[in-house]
């Protein structure tokens, strides 16, 4: 059975700026071998593009949803649409070779 790579547009809320939860983020991506990047917003959120097998896709959403009493905390990660004002055309077609942070 051929494993299929699926992408998600994810914004994450809460105290996710300032507290190491883009690196964070990079750190587990990684380990999941998805590619696509994690950059701040202005309003205080982060905004993920992840691509990578189904399976490693989920299982990084999953490790992603954390909570530390001293650090980032994720109140939600919301899932959008790829045509999303969000993430512009240039950043949905462009074909990542890695998971980057992106300032």
């Amino acid at each position: 059975m051929k494993m299929t790579d699926s992408t998600v547009y994810l914004i994450v809320h809460g105290t996710v700026q300032g507290v190491g939860y883009r690196h964070f983020v990079r750190t587990v991506a990684r380990r999941h071998s998805i590619k696509g990047f994690v950059k701040n917003e202005e309003d205080g959120s982060v905004s993920i593009v992840a691509t990578g097998p189904d399976s490693q896709v989920e299982q990084f959403i999953d490790e992603i949803d954390v909570h530390f009493a001293a650090g980032p905390s994720v109140v939600n990660i919301e899932k959008v649409a790829d045509s999303s004002k969000r993430f512009p055309e240039e950043e949905r077609s462009k074909e990542y070779s890695e998971f980057l942070v992106v300032d």
